[in-house]
């Protein structure tokens, strides 16, 4: 029995676990335009983060916040928002996809 239990032990521990990366992104842009808070579908808030993490190469988002801006790119589409616009102050995305370490440095 005490064989059994060290080899499950020695076997939980041998095992290879993903790493998770986490990076945030502060008044993220793409292409030098500040990111909507909204999808193209109308859909705000983690949806929009979502695809905004997915598109630097993570799985989605953690946490973000929104604040007010002149003007914004929709992370879907080609739409813009002129005027009274809602962008990303802040959003944090996560993956445990372990070949992104080198891709983004701070």
């Amino acid at each position: 029995m005490r064989a059994v239990l060290a080899l499950l032990v020695a076997t939980a521990f041998a095992q290879p676990t993903a790493a998770s990366q986490v990076r945030n992104f502060f008044a993220p842009e793409m292409d030098g335009a500040r990111i909507d808070a909204c999808l193209h579908t109308g859909a705000c808030g983690k949806p929009a983060a979502d695809a905004f993490c997915r598109a630097q190469g993570y799985d989605r988002a953690m946490i973000f916040q929104r604040e007010g801006f002149a003007s914004t790119r929709v992370i879907d589409s080609e739409k813009t928002c002129s005027g009274a616009c809602t962008a990303f102050r802040q959003v944090k995305c996560f993956t445990t996809k372990s070949d992104i370490a080198g891709l983004y440095l701070e």
